[in-house]
């Protein structure tokens, strides 16, 4: 089979990129010929994703007309998308006709905020996409992550639009019930949606868990408010025995955590 993977970055940063550079190894290792659509690349392990990924097409220039002439060359059996926003690519996918398959790695498709949290009470959004979304919870301005400007505008009618494109692809794969409850929500078709929990590498099987009274704690991955490394630092609070705590990782949550770890 020729499996295209389309991806808004090309290289090693976060758990999205460990999931398609994993699954992608795999399927090669099995005989099936894969492809990429990528975005701009990381600065990280790309040596390694050139030889995962050894057919690669850009998206620099003109988006859609990059997906049209990608799908021409590597003619896939199917087209396996993970993170993208740029719904000139997705439609150029969808009008190909050729099979899609969307891995749903967090909820930037159907969560204007992208997080499905109330920005002032940090209470659980229920709510499917709505005008709520723009009036009641104020997400067509969020802050921008990409440098410049603090802020961003984020289209309401451009989120119903993702969503309905979306809907066309043959399948949706989760991680979790409640994700696909998510989905459900916003009205995707229960019979597309598949629940497939990540199976993590084998370790070394004659590793073993040893404990001492340095009771060490560690913590590895992005500090960021969705992380719960706030969660965690409240909650070793209330522990009376003596451990140790290293928290590894980086993100704009980072100084709020440190600050929270000096007050307690």
């Amino acid at each position: 089979m020729k499996l295209l993977y389309v991806h808004e970055r090309f290289g090693a940063i976060a758990g999205a990129e460990a999931n398609a550079f994993i699954t992608a190894e795999q399927l090669g290792q099995r005989g099936h010929a894969i492809g990429i659509l990528h975005g701009p690349g990381t600065g990280k392990n790309e040596d390694g994703w050139e030889q995962v990924f050894p057919q690669r097409f850009g998206l620099e220039g003109d988006s859609a007309a990059r997906t049209r002439s990608a799908l021409a060359a590597f003619k896939p059996d199917a087209v396996y998308v993970h993170k993208m926003a740029d719904l000139k690519v997705i439609q150029a996918l969808v009008e190909s006709g050729v099979p899609l398959v969307r891995m749903v790695h967090d909820h930037d498709i159907y969560c204007m905020r992208s997080y499905k949290y109330d920005y002032f009470t940090r209470k659980i959004c229920t709510r499917a996409a709505s005008l709520y979304c723009a009036v009641g919870c104020g997400a067509c301005v969020v802050k921008n992550n990409a440098g410049g400007f603090p802020l961003k505008y984020v289209s309401y009618r451009d989120k119903k639009r993702e969503i309905a494109l979306n809907r066309c692809f043959d399948r949706m794969v989760v991680v979790t019930e409640y994700m696909r409850d998510e989905l459900l929500n916003n009205g995707f078709d229960k019979n597309r949606i598949e629940i497939h929990a990540p199976v993590p590498r084998m370790g070394d099987p004659t590793l073993r868990s040893s404990f001492s009274d340095r009771n060490l704690i560690l913590y590895a991955g992005q500090i960021i408010r969705g992380k719960g490394v706030d969660v965690l630092l409240e909650s070793l609070a209330k522990v009376k025995s003596n451990f140790e705590c290293i928290i590894l990782g980086d993100g704009n949550h980072k100084a709020s955590c440190e600050e929270l770890s000096r007050e307690l």
